[in-house]
């Protein structure tokens, strides 16, 4: 979720399910989406107030970030601004699939959800909807300094122990969601695992982002884009 204490108070989160195998990325079926917008939410501000600078909302999102009527409603630096008050959520506008080319190319579902959802309507949604088997074993990875280093050695060892672990347990590897940190050498990891000519079975990663903190993320809720080797198939 977005840090409370930082520059955005609207707690979203981006969850990502990919598997490292070679698959066909499928528009989501009708009665796919009609479950997702009646079970996963998203959160907004609804009351833009002016704080540190002329387009910034109290929240931390710019107007452009802003729905209509939250602008509408906008008002000079009053202190009124409550997250209690005026954050609200409403169906999340942002789920499909992405398509990432390559040597192998390979199709990873994703969500925008309130950091409010319940466990198990994300488990719902990762095992009924998006078809990822129960996992075994659930492997958490995340944190760490932003330019994490690891020597060589120790770095092969940390990555063939992961996917070994993952691979022989059907475990699912949970992470921050972001390149930094020790999360990019799990990312590396399950890469080269994905191109390994000798792979068997899958390995299923899931990514737990901020929404703020993803590059062109306006892009996930409109209803068809390419952006460079990435294709996505949305709602």
């Amino acid at each position: 979720m977005e840090q409370t204490g930082g520059s955005h108070l609207i707690q979203n989160l981006t969850l990502s399910a990919g598997t490292a195998l070679k698959v066909v990325s499928l528009t989501p079926t009708f009665q796919h989406v009609t479950w997702i917008r009646q079970n996963i939410r998203k959160k907004e501000c609804c009351f833009f107030e002016i704080g540190a600078r002329e387009d910034v909302c109290m929240c931390g999102y710019s107007k452009s970030e802003h729905v209509a009527d939250a602008i509408q409603t906008e008002v000079m630096g009053s202190g009124t601004w409550d997250p209690l008050t005026h954050i609200r959520e409403v169906p999340t506008d942002a789920f499909g699939d992405i398509s990432f080319g390559g040597l192998r190319q390979t199709t990873t579902k994703y969500a925008r959800v309130s950091t409010d959802t319940t466990p198990e309507v994300l488990y719902q949604l990762m095992t009924e909807q998006w078809k990822v088997s129960p996992p075994n074993l659930l492997i958490s990875v995340t944190g760490g300094a932003k330019n994490f280093y690891l020597k060589t050695r120790l770095k092969n060892v940390f990555q063939r122990g992961l996917i070994k672990v993952a691979q022989t347990t059907g475990a699912w590897i949970i992470t921050g969601g972001t390149n930094t940190g020790v999360m990019k050498h799990v990312g590396q990891a399950v890469r080269d695992y994905s191109l390994s000519s000798s792979m068997q079975g899958q390995i299923v990663t899931i990514g737990l982002a901020t929404w703020g903190v993803i590059h062109n993320k306006e892009v996930l809720a409109q209803l068809s884009v390419c952006v460079g080797p990435f294709k996505l198939s949305l709602p």
